[in-house]
């Protein structure tokens, strides 16, 4: 089914010349020849930069990420008979011999499917494993590797079920979440102790990949009782987040929390945010003066507060989609309390093995929580969250069933831009002399072509697998004004061709020319 984005009205905007210049025939039977309409000049791209600076490290023993340097649109990478293109400049390598050198080959990719000279790198994964990460740990930290990974006694959930899967990585599955949002509440808190080594009273450590340009995760630390109430855009009183998008990372408190002035030294890191595809470790790291976000051991970012609690819950939120591999606290040892929030929308029947029960209501910015006894059976209908504390042994609840999901990097929609020359751009009407610049947006991986048409008549066909499978990139057009009929809308409906020869994926809009 095409997926399609329109805006504006439609209308009669025509070339008055529609010839059509073959300018080059493709190489392979399946590649589209290159075609231009009479006034559509195409923008050169430059030819691909071969990568430099590669560099390895590995999250697991059995698994390496290679990254490097570079501006191309997209990358191909070999590996042991393998083959895979990714949208930017890091990739990570699962089911690894971890005893074994492994020869990696980057090659860029350009917009149009042309490859450049490889860069060259070999690892063997267990010389750059570094495992020391989990000896501040409170016990083992928890890998979402499979259908139990969630257990009900330590985690609940907030998503919808079907957006929740399990996604092949290596000899194991890790959680793929693939909805706007989904937030994941420990039942396990952390507190904070006497400082370590490092500094810390407590630290809590995600690993995580982003899935889309647009993935967002917040790992927040809540202070009681707001861990019982459900996810918001709304920073709760005390707390601190650890938030992180594609483009970086950054520590995000409370304001009343007090300032400290504490000064921390930044790390030397190439990248500080999410990929698309490749795992990464934060930690955020609870001094008395300061929280502090560290990025595969390097610091990143820090915000000099001091936190006021010294029992907290943390919190995961991941939105618009992402890669869920594993989870550890540090501070002094707590149980799990396996605890349960239940929304009386109806009557709820206070369970037989429950230990505690509370009714919690947000109420003007403020939680105010009253105890329950045990002897209260039926707890009426109203607005509040029934906390439900179980017995250390209960499994409280249930929780999405995990169904397998095919992995890949998930990509992004085409887009279409359009601007004068004079810098003008919808919704202002063009003026009717000079030339328009047009821009397509490509954003999904294994295409063979493009083709854009201007009401209805196509004005170029532009081949994108010119040395291999086409990759995201942009694809810049100049379109004379003086070929167009003025005083009337103008459609532009650009099509993205499947190397497999399925349905195209369209992306339209439309402009005014004055």
């Amino acid at each position: 089914m095409d997926r399609r984005t329109l805006a504006g009205g439609l209308g009669g905007l025509a070339l008055v010349v529609a010839a059509v210049v073959v300018l080059r025939a493709g190489d392979a039977p399946d590649t589209l020849k290159k075609e231009t309409a009479d006034g559509v000049e195409v923008v050169a791209l430059q030819e691909p930069v071969k990568p430099s600076n590669a560099r390895a490290q590995a999250l697991d023993v059995d698994a390496l990420q290679i990254a490097w340097n570079g501006s191309a649109p997209a990358y191909e990478v070999r590996w042991n008979g393998n083959e895979q293109l990714v949208p930017g400049p890091e990739v990570e390598l699962p089911n690894l011999n971890s005893d074994t050198q492994t020869e990696v080959e980057i090659r860029a990719v350009s917009a149009t499917g042309r490859r450049s000279e490889p860069l060259k790198i070999a690892a063997t994964p267990k010389d750059v494993y570094n495992g020391k990460w989990e000896d501040q740990l409170v016990g083992q930290a928890d890998r979402f590797d499979g259908p139990e990974a969630l257990d009900p006694r330590k985690w609940r959930v907030e998503a919808e079920p079907e957006c929740l899967g399990l996604r092949q990585f290596g000899q194991s599955k890790r959680i793929d979440v693939d909805c706007p949002m989904a937030a994941f509440q420990s039942n396990t808190p952390i507190r904070f102790g006497v400082p370590a080594s490092d500094g810390a009273t407590g630290r809590a450590i995600i690993s995580v990949a982003g899935a889309v340009e647009s993935s967002h995760v917040r790992l927040t630390l809540l202070p009681d009782p707001w861990q019982y109430l459900k996810e918001t855009d709304a920073q709760p009183k005390g707390a601190v987040s650890l938030d992180i998008t594609t483009q970086g990372t950054r520590i995000v408190a409370d304001p009343d929390l007090p300032r400290t002035g504490k000064q921390i030294d930044l790390g030397d890191a190439p990248m500080t945010g999410l990929v698309a595809g490749v795992r990464h470790r934060w930690e955020m790291r609870v001094l008395p003066e300061a929280v502090v976000a560290l990025r595969d051991g390097v610091v990143v970012a820090y915000e000099p507060v001091a936190i006021r609690d010294r029992l907290v819950h943390p919190r995961i939120r991941i939105d618009g989609g992402g890669f869920l591999d594993a989870f550890g606290v540090g501070g002094v040892p707590e149980r799990v309390v396996p605890t349960e929030v239940i929304s009386l929308d109806k009557d709820v029947e206070l369970p037989q093995d429950v230990v505690a029960a509370k009714l919690v209501r947000p109420d003007a910015g403020q939680v105010t929580v009253t105890e329950l006894p045990l002897s209260a059976g039926k707890v009426a209908a109203q607005e509040a969250q029934l906390v439900v504390i179980r017995k250390p042994e209960s499994r409280p609840g249930t929780l999405p069933r995990l169904a397998d999901r095919p992995g890949g990097i998930k990509t992004g929609e085409p887009r279409l831009h359009v601007m004068h020359e004079d810098g003008t751009k919808p919704p202002q009407p063009l003026p009717g002399k000079g030339r328009v610049l047009i821009t397509a947006e490509v954003n999904a991986i294994g295409h063979r072509g493009i083709e854009l048409e201007l009401d209805g008549r196509r004005i170029v066909a532009m081949p994108t697998n010119e040395q291999g499978p086409g990759v995201p990139g942009r694809h810049e057009f100049w379109l004379d004004t003086t070929k167009l009929t003025p005083s009337a809308h103008a459609r532009l409906k650009l099509s993205v061709l499947p190397a497999d020869g399925g349905e195209p994926v369209i992306a339209e809009t439309v402009f005014e020319l004055g």
